[in-house]
Parts: C-alpha cells; sequence; structure tokens
C-alpha cells in the first residue's frame, strides 16, 4: 500500500502535463490573433499611411565634373582621350535646426481591431552661415578638373510621401518657394525638395529658412536629426508614448492626459558631420539609422498580456493542484483522477475565456469576468467533491487568491520573474507546514477509507 500515494502523485502529474495539450492550443490561438492584428494594422497602412521616418533638411550642392579618361588603341596604335561627366553632390548641413511636432491621435477600426493613427504638424526652422556656405562652394571650384554647379535645394526624405497632407512652401531667407515631390536624395527618392535662389551672389550673412509640414503616419514617428545644433520638440494627448532608438529625449513629461518631449542633439553626439559626408560618398545606411522614435504604444496589449499568463499556466495548475492534493491527504478524502481532469480543464477554460473577451473588454474586466465565472463554477463543482461547501468555499478563495496574484505577476512585467519566484516559494513553505505531521506511510490508506469516515466528514459540515 505504501505505493499508492507515489501512483497517484505519478498521475497527478501526467494529468497536469496533459492539460499542457490545451493550454499549447490556445497560445497557438493567441499567436494567431495577434498576427490577425498585424495584418489589420498593415491593411490600415495601405490606406491610411505607415510609420513615418522624416530626415532632413540637408541643402544639396549638385555639381558636374569633366573627368578625362585615357584609353589605348592596339589596332590603331594611338592614345586617345575621352571626357567624362560625372554628378555628384555637396550636402550642407543647418548650423541651428529647430523643429516642433504636434501630434493629434486617432483610431481607425478594422472588423474589431482598433488601429491608432495620427496627423502630425511639423514647424521646422534654421539657420546656416552664409561663410561656410561660401567655403563649401570655394571647395568645389577649386577642384582640378573642370566643374559645372547646378542649382542647389533643400530636401526632406519622408518614408511615406502619401502622409504629406497639404504642398509646403519653404520661406528661405526673404523668398517663398513651393517644395516639389521627391527628395532628390541617393537610395531614397521619397520625400520633397525646394530649388534655392543663387547661393554664389548672396550677401546675407546668415542665411534663415522655415516651413510646415503636416503629415498622417500609424503608431510611430522617428527623425533623423541632421544639423550642428539640433532641438526637436514633440507633443500629443496620446498618454502612453514610448521613447526609442539612437537618442533619448532630455526632458519628458508623461501623464494621463498626453505627453511632451524634447531632444537635444549636438554633431558631438551624432558624429553628423561624418556619416553625412558617407552618405555624400554613396554609403547612406548609418545615417539612415542614426534616428530617434516616439512610438505610440497600446497601454494595454492584452494578447502579450494573455501570452504571458498562459506561459504561467504550468505553475498554475501545479498549485491548483498541490492544494487538491494536499485537501485529500488532511481531509482523508479520496479524490479521482477524473475529478483532477476537470478542474484542470475549468483552469484552461479560463485561459480562453480570458483572451476571447479581452479582444471586446477591457483586459481588467476580461480578466474579472473570466476568474470570477471559473471561482463560482469551482465552488459549485467542489462543493459535492469536496462533501461540504466549507471546504469548496476554502479552495476556491484559494483559487481567487492566485488570480489575483497571477494578475499582479502578468501585469508588472518587471517584477514578474520575482513574483512568480515568491509564490513558489510561499507555495512550497505552506505545503511543508501544512503537512510536517502527516505520517506519509499511513496516508497512503486513504485509499481504503470506510464510507462511515465519508459520513463523518459530511456530518461535520
Amino acid at each position: 500500500m505504501q505505493k499508492v500515494i507515489t501512483i497517484k502523485l505519478v498521475v497527478i502529474a501526467i494529468i497536469g502535463l496533459f492539460l499542457m495539450v490545451p493550454m499549447g492550443m490556445i497560445l497557438d490561438m493567441i499567436w494567431e490573433r495577434n498576427n490577425y492584428l498585424n495584418e489589420a494594422k498593415e491593411a490600415v497602412a495601405t490606406s491610411w499611411t505607415g510609420k513615418q521616418k522624416i530626415l532632413g533638411p540637408i541643402i544639396v550642392i549638385p555639381y558636374e565634373v569633366e573627368i578625362e579618361v585615357e584609353s589605348w588603341d592596339q589596332k590603331s596604335a594611338t592614345k586617345t582621350i575621352k571626357t567624362h561627366k560625372q554628378q555628384k553632390q555637396k550636402f550642407l548641413l543647418p548650423e541651428i535646426l529647430n523643429v516642433t511636432a504636434e501630434i493629434t491621435n486617432n483610431l481607425r477600426s478594422k472588423g474589431i481591431y482598433k488601429i491608432p493613427v495620427y496627423l502630425s504638424v511639423l514647424q521646422f526652422n534654421g539657420q546656416i552661415d552664409n561663410k561656410y556656405v561660401q567655403k563649401e562652394i570655394e571647395t568645389i571650384r577649386s577642384l582640378k578638373e573642370p566643374v559645372n554647379i547646378h542649382t542647389p535645394y533643400l530636401l526632406i526624405g519622408v518614408s511615406d510621401t502619401r502622409g504629406i497632407n497639404a504642398i509646403p512652401h519653404l520661406n528661405w531667407a526673404s523668398s517663398s518657394i513651393p517644395f516639389l515631390p521627391g527628395s532628390k536624395f541617393s537610395g531614397n527618392n521619397g520625400g520633397i525638395h525646394a530649388f534655392l535662389p543663387d547661393l554664389v551672389s548672396t550677401k546675407i550673412p546668415v542665411l534663415t529658412f522655415d516651413f510646415r509640414l503636416e503629415m498622417r503616419g500609424m503608431e510611430e514617428i522617428s527623425f533623423v536629426p541632421i544639423g550642428q545644433d539640433v532641438t526637436v520638440a514633440v507633443a500629443s494627448e496620446w498618454p502612453h508614448p514610448q521613447f526609442t532608438g539612437t537618442f533619448l529625449p532630455v526632458d519628458s513629461v508623461i501623464s494621463d492626459q498626453g505627453y511632451q518631449a524634447e531632444w537635444k542633439i549636438t554633431s558631438f553626439a551624432s558624429n553628423i558631420f561624418d556619416k553625412v559626408k558617407r552618405c555624400q560618398d554613396g554609403d547612406c545606411k548609418v545615417l539612415y539609422a542614426s534616428h530617434f522614435c516616439v512610438k505610440h504604444i497600446e497601454a494595454v496589449d492584452v494578447y502579450l498580456q494573455s501570452e504571458r499568463s498562459v506561459k504561467y499556466s504550468l505553475l498554475f495548475i501545479g498549485l491548483s493542484f498541490v492544494s487538491f492534493f494536499i485537501f485529500e491527504i488532511l481531509r482523508k478524502l479520496p479524490i479521482h483522477p477524473i475529478q483532477y481532469t476537470l478542474v484542470g480543464f475549468a483552469i484552461a477554460v479560463f485561459y480562453l475565456m480570458l483572451f476571447s473577451l479581452s479582444e471586446h473588454l477591457e483586459f481588467a474586466a476580461a480578466y474579472l469576468i473570466a476568474s470570477v465565472s471559473c471561482v463560482v463554477l469551482m465552488l459549485f463543482y467542489l462543493s459535492y467533491v469536496l462533501r461540504g461547501f466549507k471546504q469548496a468555499s476554502i479552495f476556491s478563495v484559494l483559487l481567487l487568491f492566485l488570480y489575483g496574484v497571477l494578475y499582479v505577476i502578468i501585469s508588472e512585467e518587471d517584477y514578474a520573474l520575482l513574483m512568480g519566484a515568491i509564490l513558489t516559494f510561499i507555495t512550497l513553505a505552506v505545503v511543508m507546514v501544512s503537512t510536517r505531521n502527516i505520517d506519509w506511510y499511513s496516508a497512503t490508506e486513504l485509499t481504503n477509507k470506510t464510507k462511515q469516515e465519508s459520513n463523518e466528514i459530511e456530518s461535520e459540515n
């Protein structure tokens, strides 16, 4: 008979592992629904616009160099010289660049999914020292080869030009110049550009510029700061921003009413001159990667939290079975493996209800409804299994406590591992204290209990 309790524990463990099959199926369903959400985002991005990245502004001086190339003709034994025209560009950086962005948010529906989109109004203003401009022009003219300088222009790179709501105008010195489609930027023509007046004859000591850009986008907006001294200020009523990228804001205020963030980036911090030079020579990957981003995230990612809760299902089912088994030992009440299985399936259904309800309700409300429904079902069923409402109430209260702890664990991502470890330790401590006086050899005789003992337990309740 001493093997009976060992066999019972093995059976309980097998049941627990078996329940991982439906939990795995539920986890697959969560991933599948999350993929549907991503497909909905792609559909909205197709008809609205996607994530936006703003590069610039950059002042470009295009020029043409005539290069003489010698070639030898073996048949005629003569040397010929051919002239090739090579197109090149000189990138000039603003000395000071200030950008302010006001972002208004909205939601677009795609089936049951709500996709956040935004409308941003960006105001650019900056200045560039004319001495710096003239010096760069003289550098181009001092080349050994004949040079032909073309009309300079100012460009802005935009990742998704469909989001430009209005045709912007560039205020350059005392001129108002309309922007034209295309950035004329090597490797990526997405954006806009405006041709500038003759820079050679300009006598203004400091060249100033400003323009306004209205843009639509989805989820996030990022900036590639190009300038010797760059300041970017972003404000929105979205209460859950996430700041990522190469630079973080030096100052930010986040509240339920929205956020305000400010970046201050110097050429020493960004190493922008070297990156622009490399881009000027044809390698713009480093420049594009040097960006910072504001992402408008959902406060509660229901699929992430549902997935996180399912990952703790083995621990949750294990704690429930341990509590069940302690009841069985302490009260000398035999519980059939099928009853363990039904309790496990009831817990599994909780996770299915949780993530299906969370698609339509707030996550907290979905969690409350799913957990209370599961506990009420357990209370009803266990009042018969444990032969009394008192024992069922104790187990149900314990289950409700576990649901509460699980909610805290999945809500506090940073402390999830710590809280899970503490919960496991507390459970082990409770089991050891509760069973410290049990003679496990005599406990195996629980399977031979008489009906009279069962009736005594019922009479106590």
